[in-house]
């Protein structure tokens, strides 16, 4: 039997709970006890900090500093990876108005000031929803990438052929320069009240910004996300939405989003592998990644 406190047995025991936070928080926990008989540069170990930092929307702010910390000390081109990573999910994701998400802004914070280009995409549109605090973070973080709060330079940077994802970069600078300079109100307490409206208002991601602006997402970091939007709303998503089982599952969408379905909790539906084939034929479309389900199977699950 292997040492469950041992690197590669965590990582397995992740796997096969489907990326359970609370699986993966107790295998960060483990291996801050035993740090000093673990090897940080493990690829077991950074596979570990990479799943709880992806874990976005879970309370465990502190200990995820922890990880923060470790990934650097580890493989700082690992860590700027895993950085791009949840700045990806974040700009096309919903986000809760009431966290200040301290771990994600200063990971923001570290990608403007080693002066990732390749973050200036995603950056400039979480800086264009104006979703207080960490719009301004990631705003910041554009400027100082660019080496201007000007609107103007900032769009010409954007402009660049090294940045072809990039759609309509006067806009995306116009979202930016807000977020940098909100609109003034004649008292600081006005200021801070507009500040919470329009977190309140633009909690929701701008889909066709983020389609348009952000490089094409692939399935893993698709659901990495979408399993962060499913914790966020305190469900667990390693738990099968029919059989209720704790297994290895997959995120998928009530109403597809190619018949105008979104990415809010409402509409995610979590599925453990033996359900997914139970799936009818006309509700493939809801696992975009996964083969066409047997009609044999069509009738043996009516959760859709």
């Amino acid at each position: 039997m292997s040492d469950l406190s041992e690197p590669e047995a965590l990582r397995k025991l992740i796997e096969e709970s489907g990326q359970s936070f609370a699986v993966i928080e107790k295998a960060v926990e483990t291996i801050r006890e035993r740090l000093d008989a673990i090897e940080p540069t493990d690829p077991d170990v950074l596979a570990i900090l990479r799943a709880h930092l992806l874990a976005i929307g879970s309370p465990s702010d502190v200990l995820k500093f922890f990880s923060v910390e470790l990934i650097e000390r580890a493989d700082e081109e690992r860590a700027q990876s895993v950085y791009l990573e949840v700045l990806d999910a974040l700009a096309r994701s919903p986000i809760r108005p009431e966290r200040t998400y301290p771990v994600e802004r200063a990971m923001i914070k570290k990608l403007g000031d080693q002066g990732v280009d390749v973050a200036l995409p995603a950056l400039s549109v979480l800086a264009g929803r104006e979703i207080y605090p960490i719009s301004r973070t990631a705003a910041r973080a554009v400027a100082a990438i660019v080496g201007s709060t000007d609107q103007v330079a900032i769009s010409d940077r954007l402009k660049r052929d090294d940045l072809p994802e990039v759609v309509a970069p006067d806009e995306l600078s116009a979202g930016v320069a807000r977020a940098l300079f909100p609109q003034k109100r004649s008292s600081t307490k006005s200021s801070q009240q507009r500040r919470r409206a329009l977190t309140q208002k633009n909690a929701l991601p701008d889909q066709s910004a983020s389609s348009l602006s952000l490089r094409p997402e692939g399935t893993r970091a698709r659901q990495a996300r979408l399993k962060a939007i499913v914790r966020a709303a305190n469900r667990d998503p390693s738990r099968c939405g029919n059989c209720d089982q704790t297994a290895p599952t997959k995120v998928g969408h009530m109403v597809p989003q190619s018949r105008g379905g979104t990415d809010l909790p409402g509409n995610l539906v979590v599925l453990c592998g033996e359900c997914r084939r139970h799936l009818p034929r006309s509700r493939e479309e809801a696992f975009e990644d996964e083969g066409t389900p047997s009609e044999a199977n069509s009738d043996q699950l009516s959760l859709f």
